[in-house]
């Protein structure tokens, strides 16, 4: 311990430093020695791997449910996850309501007191959970105010109040289970905030998940009405003005007049891609969804507000379950008031006949990452709360995780910015809803034993070896070039309205993000929010290309942000339907303002409902020799496909070139078919801006991302960004890690496949396998130095008017001094490093005048 201590001081504090400061270190560390010593005998109570892995700063564990298992059990179950499978933390006390206030006002803290105890004598760190998620029996039947209630049906009937014996039974709004839960949480503050095992303190359980996110009980109906009159301040006209009430005569005269959205005549059954339908107002709609994420972000801080009032030592967060974007809630705001985000990793759940692409697992744990606190740093780590390791299912059981798939997803977490990870769960249960989620253990395996077990400690022994690779610094020393930008407020649009029934927000999420995660580079998932305010410097300085997936509606301020944007340099890539309506849900009347900047308008729009399809083609043949790998290919309305053709699903817009961009604008893809294509309209365009700008590529159809991959490729290498080259087998996961510490470079590769895959630099992964090797001179195929380096320069030619080029040598770097003949004078455009890999790393402001 002492030796890591020292190398991470030296690492950090003294890489610039001569031997004779190292030294120097090294004697006052070992003068500190009796110090160190008496430190580490106060530190081991659990024996002496508890203070180094406090030291790796990861927390490594399991969910346990002492409650339901014979007491008899504990010491030793706790024993062997500390000393048999390495893990130095467990979560605990989330579903334990009924146990510490089994009647109204009788607290009995006595079973849980045991369980810190042990724990604790083990040296294990803790999780506790606010147990708010599932109330007691008595406080279900004595007040029925706090039940929620689901949406009414297309069968006519009322909405249902959700039956006691589930979670999430409660009503974020009914003031009396507010009293309730800030009691029992305020109990659990006091008798444990000062207890030093306890490292995190967890709110609730998965908000807003399982359909409580959407109530129209009715004191969220009262809520509503006043969260309405608040927003309007009280002018009734106003709403009306912002709902459009006079269609179909709904105007309101009062606010008492409001309903909560429910089912309407005319309407619709729910659809697959709906979690519940309403025929309302689509801008009552969008105001509802957002007092539904007010109301359960409230009743969150609620709980915040008072762990911190009483100081509690341990971080505070929450466990954010999966489909976040299905969901009447932003973990943006979840996570504000909070230390971390935390999030339950299932890549499968109950029915899952298969494992899904690892491209679609690494959008959401860099969604994940991008919740961060609200400092807005996106490199500070995050928990994965949950992390399944067995197969899943409360009456359906799902797809079986493959030996070593459980240890890829964790190492695919940790790459991705978690820095704490806890398997769900450490046995599986013999009673109870969730007897078949099973765990590393499963019902009759024994403790230290089984094939799970081994490979939960060999990821805990994965993550330890890597530790420094996983720390915020090193998340920071290998910054995204790329980001994802969405916007909540235009989920909750597509949630009311999906206007095609195969949208999914997810998917087209993926669509862009895909083609880029597929060259191995690291992509930011953010809410566009978070960039604003910001100038366009900032913004060019921070990334090199910006991906705008169906952002139907764009938040103010974005669009004036994205023109400095490229016109500055940088790349940008928009989706369908973006800029269609205004931040109140009206369609607005003017063009898009993103197409409009792409360059095009949007002549034709086209639905591409489940089980339809259209063919687009490359517009030249040369782009299309360069798409022949491109997947997805298959014969639409313009007939069978070549190798160049690829399918476009979900939606589909025929757009026409604007007159005064018609020299700028090339069109990428077009419509094979004789309605779109006869028109001559185009699917895919890309918009060179002047001399020293950069490009704006708009995708006005769901285009299969494989086809996309090439043009990604070319936009990372316009813009500079390293990449390692799109892999042979799409289960393949890369990327490159900088670790802070010593400055090395690692490549990480992730099989996530059933069959052997090549890596960038050359090496074959096994299935379900990770490899963490230092990266050298070598290269992708798609990326060899010399090449690379020509390719750099010429762009660099290229953006910035070259007249004369200098070189000079630099250690570990090779400097390009770009000059520009102005009248009689040189300036100097710009100073470029330049990587071994040809890779422009740090573009500086025009300034010099020679």
């Amino acid at each position: 311990l002492l030796f890591r201590r020292c190398r991470k001081i030296m690492q950090g504090a003294s890489l610039a430093a001569g031997p004779a400061f190292r030294s120097l270190l090294l004697v006052t560390a070992a003068l500190l020695l009796p110090l160190q010593c008496q430190a580490l005998t106060h530190l081991s109570m659990g024996g002496s791997d508890d203070a180094a892995a406090d030291e790796d700063g990861l927390w490594l564990g399991v969910a346990y449910y002492p409650e339901q298992w014979p007491e008899s059990e504990m010491e030793l179950d706790l024993k062997e996850i500390k000393q048999g499978l390495g893990a130095n933390i467990i979560r605990i006390g989330e579903f334990m309501w009924s146990m510490l206030e089994p009647r109204e006002g009788d607290f009995n803290f006595t079973f849980l007191d045991k369980v810190i105890d042990s724990a604790e004598s083990v040296g294990l760190k803790i999780m506790l959970g606010t147990p708010t998620a599932t109330m007691p029996a008595w406080l279900y039947h004595t007040y029925p105010e706090v039940r929620m209630r689901v949406p009414d049906s297309p069968d006519g009937y009322l909405g249902a109040h959700a039956g006691f014996g589930g979670r999430r039974q409660y009503s974020f709004n009914s003031d009396t289970y507010r009293k309730f839960s800030a009691r029992i949480v305020s109990k659990l503050a006091e008798r444990y905030g000062k207890r030093e095992s306890i490292v995190v303190w967890q709110v609730d359980n998965e908000l807003g998940h399982e359909g409580s996110d959407v109530d129209v009980s009715e004191a969220s109906a009262r809520a509503w009405r006043t969260w309405v009159q608040n927003k309007y301040h009280g002018d009734i006209q106003a709403v009306n003005e912002a709902w459009g009430t006079v269609f179909w005569s709904t105007t309101y005269g009062h606010f008492n007049e409001i309903p909560v959205p429910g089912y309407t005549i005319p309407g619709a059954d729910k659809r697959p891609n709906e979690a519940w339908r309403s025929n309302l107002s689509p801008g009552m709609l969008l105001d509802f969804r957002r007092f539904r994420r007010d109301s359960i972000t409230d009743f969150a801080n609620m709980q915040v507000d008072i762990l911190k009032s009483h100081k509690v030592l341990g971080a505070i967060t929450t466990n954010a379950p999966g489909g976040p974007w299905g969901k009447a809630i932003d973990h943006n705001h979840i996570f504000a008031r909070m230390d971390f985000a935390a999030y339950d990793n299932y890549p499968v759940w109950g029915g899952s006949t298969s494992a899904p692409l690892p491209s679609t697992v690494a959008l959401a744990l860099d969604r994940v990452r991008g919740w961060g606190p609200a400092n807005g740093s996106t490199h500070g780590g995050f928990m994965v709360a949950e992390q399944l390791i067995g197969a899943q299912g409360h009456d359906i059981i799902g797809y079986t995780p493959r030996p070593g798939q459980a240890k890829a997803w964790t190492a695919a977490a940790f790459t991705h910015g978690a820095l704490h990870v806890l398997f769900f769960r450490y046995r599986a249960a013999v009673f109870g809803q969730e007897q078949f989620c099973f765990g590393v253990l499963d019902h009759t395996t024994e403790r230290g034993t089984g094939r799970k077990w081994a490979e939960a400690k060999e990821t805990f022994a994965l993550a330890r070896a890597h530790a420094s690779l996983w720390s915020p610094a090193s998340a920071a020393a290998s910054p995204a070039s790329v980001a994802l930008l969405y916007s909540t407020d235009s989920v909750f649009a597509w949630q009311a309205q999906p206007q095609s029934t195969a949208f999914d927000p997810e998917v087209e999420a993926h669509r862009l993000y895909s083609p880029f995660w597929r060259n191995g580079v690291r992509v930011d998932v953010l809410a566009a929010e978070r960039l604003l305010p910001s100038s366009a410097a900032a913004l060019l300085a921070r990334y090199r290309v910006l991906l705008l997936p169906a952002l139907m509606i764009v938040p103010d301020g974005l669009v004036a942000l994205l023109k400095g944007f490229v016109g500055l340099g940088g790349s940008l890539w928009v989706g369908f339907r973006s800029d269609v309506k205004d931040a109140g849900g009206r369609v607005r009347r003017e063009a898009s303002a993103l197409a409009t900047l792409s360059g095009v308008r949007v002549e034709e729009i086209e639905a591409l409902n489940l089980g339809s399809f259209a063919s687009v083609e490359r517009a030249n043949a040369t782009a299309a020799a360069n798409a022949t790998a491109a997947a997805g290919a298959g014969a639409g309305a313009g007939g069978e496909c070549s190798s160049s053709c690829a399918r476009a699903t979900v939606w589909r817009e025929g757009l026409s070139v604007l007159e005064p961009d018609r020299d700028a604008t090339e069109v990428l893809f077009r419509y094979s078919d004789r309605f779109f294509g006869g028109l001559g309209l185009a699917a895919v365009t890309r918009k060179r801006f002047a001399p020293g700008g950069g490009s704006a590529t708009y995708v006005g159809a769901g285009v299969d991302p494989l086809a996309l991959e090439p043009l990604a490729s070319e936009t990372l290498d316009e813009q500079g960004v390293e990449r390692l080259g799109v892999p042979a087998s799409a289960w393949l996961e890369q990327a490159v890690r900088t670790d802070a510490g010593t400055g090395k470079r690692y490549l990480v590769a992730i099989n996530h496949g059933d069959e052997p895959a090549e890596c960038a630099d050359g090496a074959t992964l096994e299935p379900y396998s990770v490899r963490i090797a230092e990266r050298g001179e070598a290269r992708g195929r798609e990326a060899p130095g010399a090449g690379r380096r020509a390719r750099a320069r010429a762009r660099l030619r290229q953006r910035l008017g070259r007249q004369t080029e200098g070189e000079g040598q630099l250690t570990g770097w090779r400097a390009v001094v770009v000059l520009a003949k102005v009248g009689d004078a040189l300036q100097l455009s710009n100073a470029h490093r330049i990587s071994d890999s040809g890779v422009d790393v740090s573009p500086q402001e025009p300034s010099v005048l020679l």
